[in-house]
């Protein structure tokens, strides 16, 4: 199986036109409860065309940090939030694998109520990121998140990241999915 390793401070190198600092951090705190550096995941992807991929639907990302992030973790976590920091530490694993493993090039974030979190703007597609705690979750919150993306305003493929963490070991889901196949699932009135 195939390893992509990385520093998790790097995401602002990749994405320079976006402010990820406290993505970053987050990522760190949230990861930090269940591992050591680095952490591991186990990602699984579907629908995937990728150079770097090839043939394969797995591969493990190695995602390490600093100690000077770490400490910025600790402070974070003493002022936000556990769920809205699992989303932006989810957000932070997406912005390792969209530059690397599919380029979807410069992303914007979207509008509240357009469906997806962000819209690329150098491809006609979307990314949605979720993130959860609850390893059982994973699938049914993928698959959810897949009908939300796809009813996308612009009509653009959709790009889904869901990660989830655990002492029992971290997983992401990637997928690609297209708009036209969406319209087809519709009933017609």
């Amino acid at each position: 199986m195939r390893t992509f390793k990385c520093d998790i401070e790097k995401i602002s190198d990749w994405h320079p036109r976006l402010f990820l600092e406290i993505h970053t951090v987050a990522c760190v705190a949230v990861m930090r409860l269940y591992s050591e550096t680095p952490a591991v995941f186990e990602v699984t992807c579907e629908n995937i065309v990728s150079d770097w991929l090839g043939e394969n639907e797995q591969f493990t990302l190695e995602v390490s940090w600093s100690k000077e992030t770490e400490e910025k973790a600790e402070r974070l976590r003493a002022t936000i939030q556990a769920k809205p920091m699992v989303e932006m530490a989810s957000s932070a694993l997406a912005f390792v694998l969209t530059p690397h493993i599919v380029n979807l090039g410069q992303l914007d974030v979207t509008n509240y109520g357009d469906r997806a979190d962000y819209r690329s703007l150098d491809a006609q597609s979307v990314l949605e990121i979720s993130g959860t705690e609850t390893p059982s979750e994973l699938t049914r919150r993928h698959q959810e998140k897949v009908v939300q993306a796809l009813e996308n305003p612009f009509g653009f493929d959709a790009y889904i990241v869901v990660c989830a963490f655990s002492n029992t070991g971290h997983r992401i889901f990637f997928s690609y999915h297209r708009w036209e196949e969406s319209q087809h699932a519709k009933p017609e009135n």
